[in-house]
């Protein structure tokens, strides 16, 4: 009995040894929209649609200090669909299916001058702070493809990471033209005084002539006075390089936060938070453009007007939109009561401005958003939230050809929404 014992054990050891352990996760949110119109040019009134978001994350060790990595995600989106030339509304038709994640890591002790050294190669993200310059997404689908490489020593972190973001193809699209998309970043990280302190560069290196950028930025995030008392900062400064002759390219980004949080009474937590984020825009009244304007911002503080990627932040005022910048207010406020410890419900506003009015409009919406989370089981999560979004404006024909089209009509909007979250 003891030899079968041994025999056994000694067989699950070689097994380990021979085969990768391999661990997956994920989850899956449903979410069903309500959405009732006002002040619409097209007498729209009311629609019911659902979308869908899936992840699926697997980590398999290889051997002890090396692992890979993969992530799939599937979408059910609007403004995914409508970039892709969809036009259904209710979610049933055009699903996108990505790889987020897929790379190779491996982790060294042993490198002279070095605490611990992490390489990993191939699809991957590098946020940076919260966002500002270049955040984490699962809208950035099939973007990053490279390299990345982290170097620590004691409390400091130095990192390097580049990738290639787009790539020229036939018309066939079966093999790759000269011309890619790439970006290059740096960033190191330590704390001081109890502070934990960033500085990056990021560097975008796009086709053609005169099309790169690079910015400098830097921030904090810690706590002061108290545990419960937060504060992050980062600021950054973005140039382009332009053609002879051309006016000068540049622009400032910026944004902070602070949140308390305690307990009181029949409160068993209650969070009073509040952020501001700033993207410069151009200044008509001088020679140069003034404009920040980074490819790959993204940070999520609210449901519409809150999300911001290429579309407020990014690579729009480098399509000539939004060419005036933007600021955004974002404020929120939630309790959890002691009797029912699994209820958070929490109300937020958002308020957004362009960063510069040059033409006395703002072309922005703000929203208001009141949300009930509770949660069902450690894995299980049921949202509802309800949703206000007005113009901060009246309509007007910006395209000077004397009608309000469906692009300039300044709509008002109430959701409701429901979602379920699995997490496996």
């Amino acid at each position: 009995m003891k030899t079968t014992i041994k025999l056994i054990v000694l067989i699950i050891i070689i097994n380990q040894n021979l085969y990768p352990q391999v661990n997956f996760e994920g989850d899956f949110r449903a979410r069903w929209y309500s959405d009732s119109f006002s002040k619409t040019l097209d007498q729209r009134a009311h629609e019911n649609y659902m979308n869908y978001l899936s992840r699926i994350r697997a980590n398999a060790t290889i051997e002890r200090g090396t692992s890979f990595f993969a992530e799939v995600i599937s979408l059910s989106d609007r403004r995914i669909e409508s970039n892709l030339g969809g036009t259904n509304l209710a979610g049933t038709g055009v699903m996108r299916l990505g790889l987020t994640r897929l790379y190779a890591d491996m982790n060294r002790t042993d490198l002279p001058f070095f605490d611990l050294a992490r390489f990993r190669i191939g699809r991957q993200q590098f946020p940076i702070g919260k966002g500002l310059s270049l955040g984490e997404s699962y809208y950035f689908l099939d973007k990053f493809d490279g390299a990345r490489v982290d170097l620590l020593y004691k409390s400091v972190t130095l990192s390097f990471f580049g990738a290639i973001t787009g790539q020229n193809l036939s018309i066939s699209g079966l093999y790759p033209e000269p011309g890619s998309d790439q970006i290059y970043a740096a960033r190191l990280g330590s704390e001081v005084l109890k502070q934990q302190v960033m500085g990056y560069f990021l560097l975008h290196k796009l086709r053609g002539l005169f099309n790169d950028s690079y910015i400098i930025g830097g921030g904090s995030t810690s706590t002061f006075l108290s545990n419960d008392l937060e504060y992050f900062t980062e600021f950054a400064y973005q140039k382009f390089n332009t053609a002879p002759g051309l006016p000068k390219k540049q622009g400032i980004g910026y944004m902070g936060g602070i949140s308390y949080r305690f307990a009181i009474g029949p409160f068993r937590v209650i969070k009073v938070e509040t952020r501001y984020a700033a993207y410069q825009g151009d200044d008509a009244s001088t020679n140069s453009i003034e404009q920040f304007s980074p490819l790959y911002p993204s940070f999520f503080w609210g449901e519409h007007s809150g999300y911001v990627n290429g579309d407020i932040g990014g690579n729009y005022p480098n399509r000539n939109r939004n060419l005036e910048g933007c600021r955004i207010w974002y404020s929120r406020f939630y309790v959890t009561p002691k009797i029912i410890p699994n209820l958070r419900i929490q109300f937020q506003y958002i308020k957004m401005n362009e960063y510069i009015d040059n033409d006395a409009y703002n072309s922005f919406d703000d929203e208001f958003s009141l949300r009930i989370y509770y949660i069902i089981s450690k894995r299980s999560q049921l949202q509802l939230r309800f949703s206000k979004y007005f113009p901060n404006g009246t309509d007007k024909d910006i395209n000077n050809d004397g009608n309000i089209s469906s692009s300039e009509d300044r709509i008002s909007r109430t959701r409701f929404m429901l979602e379920w979250q699995i997490n496996f």
